[in-house]
C-alpha cells in the first residue's frame, strides 16, 4: 500500500501530461517509458503553408536556417528562372543563399503555382499514409500538381512541384513535353519541427 501511494503522484503527472498536450515527444520517467505518436511535423507544415500563403516572410524564415547551402546551386537556378546566368552556377562551388537573397526572391522561390498546389495537399492523408498528391491544376498552357512524401527513415519531408508546359511547333505539334520538377526538401527534427533544407530540380 505504501508503494502504491508513492506511485500515485507519478501516475497523476502522466495523466495530466496526456490530457494537456495534444503534441508531445517521447519522455521517460523512472521505470516507465512512454512513447506518443507526435503530430508536430504535420502541424508545422500547416503553419508553414499558412505563412507562405499569406506571404508572411518573417514567419516563413522561422522554418529556415541561413545560409541555405544548396547542392549544385539549384535554388539559384530556380529563382533566376533558368536563364543563362543561372546555368553558369550549376555544378560549381556552392554559392550561399543568404537571408537578403530570400527577401529578394521570395516570390520566385515560392511561386503562385507552388502556393496553389500546397494549399491542395490533404495533410490528414499525408500524416496517416506518409504521402499525398494533388489533383492536376492548370495555368495557361501549363499543367501542374504536387506530390508530398514523408520519409520516416530519413526524417525528411519532400514537396515535389511537377509541371508540364508543352513546346509546340507552328503546326501545333508537340516538340517537347516541357516537364519540370522543383522538389523542396525539409528536415524533420526530433522535436517534430520542420526546417527547409534545399530545393532540387529536374526536367
Amino acid at each position: 500500500m505504501k508503494a502504491m501511494n508513492l506511485l500515485l503522484p507519478l501516475f497523476s503527472f502522466i495523466i495530466y501530461h496526456e490530457s494537456n498536450s495534444c503534441i508531445h515527444d517521447k519522455y521517460t520517467l523512472p521505470g516507465i517509458a512512454v512513447q506518443t505518436d507526435s503530430a508536430a511535423w504535420i502541424q508545422d507544415l500547416r503553419a508553414f503553408r499558412d505563412a507562405v500563403y499569406r506571404k508572411d516572410i518573417n514567419k516563413v524564415k522561422s522554418f529556415i536556417d541561413f545560409p541555405i547551402l544548396n547542392e549544385n546551386n539549384e535554388i539559384w537556378f530556380l529563382v533566376y528562372g533558368g536563364d543563362g546566368k543561372a546555368a553558369t552556377l550549376l555544378s560549381v562551388k556552392i554559392k550561399p543563399f543568404l537571408e537578403k537573397d530570400f527577401d529578394r526572391y521570395f516570390s520566385k522561390l515560392f511561386s503562385k503555382q507552388f502556393i496553389n498546389a500546397l494549399l491542395k495537399i490533404k495533410t490528414g492523408q499525408l500524416y496517416k499514409t506518409g504521402e499525398a498528391e494533388t489533383i492536376t491544376l492548370k495555368e495557361g498552357a501549363t499543367s501542374y500538381k504536387m506530390y508530398a512524401i514523408f520519409d520516416t527513415a530519413k526524417n525528411e519531408l519532400s514537396l515535389n512541384l511537377a509541371s508540364n508546359t508543352p513546346v509546340k511547333d507552328t503546326n501545333g505539334e508537340i516538340l517537347d513535353a516541357g516537364e519540370f520538377n522543383a522538389i523542396y526538401y525539409f528536415n524533420v527534427l526530433t522535436n517534430g519541427h520542420i526546417k527547409f533544407k534545399q530545393v532540387r530540380i529536374a526536367g
